[in-house]
């Protein structure tokens, strides 16, 4: 999470309202005892939450080698036993893990864990992902240190990588503070899991003075200043009941300072924000994150940027006392994106996919329309994003069978959402 020389107030002016999700608090289990400290937090957010919780385990399918030939899946009477023994094991964990008996409903699936995993999180919804840390990558592990690196990567649900010991809300927690969007979101996901009485450490990491010149004197100064702006508009909008916060200002590297700063003072809890791109998470995910997950020495909580953004996205599109929907005809959807992009370009969007095949999942997110097309011979819708220039992401999306479009509008008449629909199952354009 990059640090701001300047943290600009203005940034919250007119900042859309989110809405964090209301599914289930989601355990992710290999069975293994590195997964037991997952289970006890889980039970205590759900409940301060009044959420229920449900635990996903995935079984990885072993090929069988057949002498030279490419393995095959085992077979299906096979994979069913191993479900069966995997079901039996998570209940078995869950007995050792939890001090009361539950009837948390389980969910054993097939193929690999942290795809399956991702895809329950986004089918229900869930608020947030549990998961024990498992730093250490045991060979016979399925869920490790990396996994939860990969989990941030292909999904878009809160993580929360615990470490064994925290088993009730935490009291001693630091979240890191950049000033932005994305980590404000991340900070009010945080603070549904604290204690009432917890103390909150926001903490922002700036570079070092790089110059003894006067310029830069002046310069750190001005940042001072609008640093405790900034810190007095987050305690305004994280203000909760009897939680106490402190504002601390550090310079370094961002990673290194959090990490030191939360041994300093025994932190049971670190929060933060990645700020991937959509598909770009894949390949970048953030060095802070991945510092954190890998060399933090307390639980976290990490909380993808494309979760503020979705949530921020569908609190505006899809409030019913909002919003309006209109379809366009086939044969007017070229004249009608034109007028959508007239009326839109410039507007920062999130582009999330639903296939029958695959389910939903984010393409891209926070990046600006440039345009949209409509070639009605092949029926094909066209969207672009990016910067206005050649510099910058960029993101060119093309919707190939499209047989409707469903524009939504807020009461203003802003345009919120489009709704492309084709024969693989439905694209959603949320503006922001």
């Amino acid at each position: 999470m990059p640090s701001l020389l300047r943290p600009d107030v203005t940034t919250y002016t007119g900042l859309e309202r989110t809405v964090l999700p209301v599914g289930p608090v989601l355990v992710a289990s290999d069975a293994s005892v590195d997964s037991d400290a997952a289970f006890p937090l889980a039970q205590v957010v759900a409940a301060h939450a009044h959420a229920e919780v449900q635990v996903i385990t995935a079984i990885q399918p072993y090929p069988i080698p057949i002498y030279g030939l490419e393995g095959v899946s085992l077979p299906p009477e096979v994979n069913a036993d191993m479900k069966s023994d995997r079901g039996v094991a998570i209940r078995a964990q869950m007995a050792r893990a939890l001090p009361t008996d539950v009837a948390w409903h389980v969910t054993v699936t097939e193929g690999d864990p942290i795809r399956e995993i991702v895809r329950h999180a986004r089918s229900s919804n869930a608020r947030v992902l549990v998961v024990g840390r498992g730093r250490h990558d045991l060979p016979d592990r399925i869920l490790g240190g990396e996994s939860v690196l990969r989990l941030l990567q292909y999904g878009d649900t809160p993580v929360i990588a615990v470490e064994p010991g925290l088993r009730t809300l935490p009291k001693r927690v630091v979240i890191a503070t950049d000033f932005s969007a994305f980590g404000l979101y991340a900070a009010q996901v945080g603070m549904t899991i604290v204690a009432p009485d917890a103390t909150v450490h926001l903490v922002h990491v700036r570079a070092p003075a790089a110059s003894a010149d006067p310029m830069f004197a002046n310069l750190g100064t001005e940042s001072r200043e609008r640093t405790e702006d900034a810190f007095a508009m987050w305690r305004e909008r994280l203000a909760s009941g009897g939680v106490t916060f402190r504002e601390v200002s550090l310079e370094g590297s961002v990673g290194d300072a959090l990490r030191r700063y939360a041994q300093s003072i025994d932190a049971e809890l670190i929060v933060t924000a990645t700020h991937g791109y959509g598909f770009l998470r894949r390949a970048v995910l953030g060095s802070v994150a991945s510092d954190l997950v890998r060399h933090a020495s307390c639980s976290l909580l990490i909380v993808p940027g494309s979760a503020r953004t979705l949530a921020a996205a569908r609190a505006q599109s899809f409030s019913a006392s909002m919003t309006r929907t209109s379809t366009f005809a086939i044969a007017t959807l070229d004249h009608e994106l034109s007028a959508f992009t007239k009326r839109n370009a410039g507007r920062s969007g999130a582009v999330e996919i639903d296939r029958l095949d695959f389910g939903a999942q984010i393409l891209g997110h926070d990046l600006p329309l440039v345009g949209a097309t409509f070639e009605k011979d092949i029926a094909t819708a066209t969207f672009m994003f990016g910067a206005s220039t050649l510099e910058g992401q960029h993101l060119t999306h093309s919707i190939t069978g499209v047989t409707a479009i469903e524009l939504s509008t807020n009461a203003d008449g802003r345009d919120d959402a489009l709704r492309i629909v084709h024969a693989s199952g439905h694209t959603l354009i949320l503006l922001q």
